[in-house]
């Protein structure tokens, strides 16, 4: 199994800048805070702790597109990363070596609002024939809580909140002779969200 994201999402940081700010206790005013640029970069290092295939949640926080590439076709597909908002195709290297696209009548998706969507091939219907070769299957999908913040649910929001706060003020790993590791109230936020592989 090989995941390769395809279009990656509008940028979180940019979204709750305001927010993150607020928690922070940082003046915002009718401009930017005066460290707008650092502040920026504690969230994107908050939100990339979570976010996607390498996030800690296993799970897309705005709409993005990945491809599953696979040797062939298991008896049912599961998409990682949920929510999964669409399939958009699945193609196959069929046993002569062309690409073809499958048709979607030819599968159902199950579990779209749930941890672990599936395809599968339509009642008596078989997978087709692949050739025996990696990553003779692509399957490429759409997914993620939605275009903007307004999806995302509150306690992961919160959660990247307390991170990026963390960063900002403890600037260094180690601060007079004190360890700092992620607040557990952020770990407490997203624990009924992470997906365990």
């Amino acid at each position: 199994m090989n995941l390769v994201l395809e279009t990656p999402p509008e940028s979180l940081a940019d979204l709750i800048l305001r927010q993150v700010c607020d928690h922070l206790r940082v003046e915002f005013g009718g401009s930017l805070p005066t460290d707008k640029a650092y502040i920026l970069s504690c969230i994107r290092a908050a939100v990339s702790r979570l976010d996607g295939n390498q996030g800690r949640l296993g799970r897309c926080l705005l709409t993005q597109e990945w491809t599953l590439y696979l040797d062939c076709f298991p008896t049912c597909i599961e998409l990682p990363l949920p929510p999964l908002q669409e399939v958009i195709h699945i193609k196959y290297l069929d046993s002569d070596g062309v690409l073809q696209a499958l048709d979607p009548s030819a599968y159902r998706v199950s579990g779209a609002g749930s941890w672990r969507p599936e395809i599968a091939p339509v009642y008596g219907e078989t997978w087709p024939d692949t050739r025996y070769v990696a990553d003779a299957v692509q399957v490429r999908f759409r997914a993620g809580y939605g275009d903007d913040e307004e999806g995302v649910p509150p306690p992961i929001l919160q959660a990247i909140s307390v991170m990026a706060a963390h960063f900002y003020e403890q600037r260094q790993p180690i601060a007079f002779a004190t360890p700092h590791e992620i607040p557990l109230m952020a770990c407490d936020l997203i624990a009924p969200f992470r997906i365990y592989r």
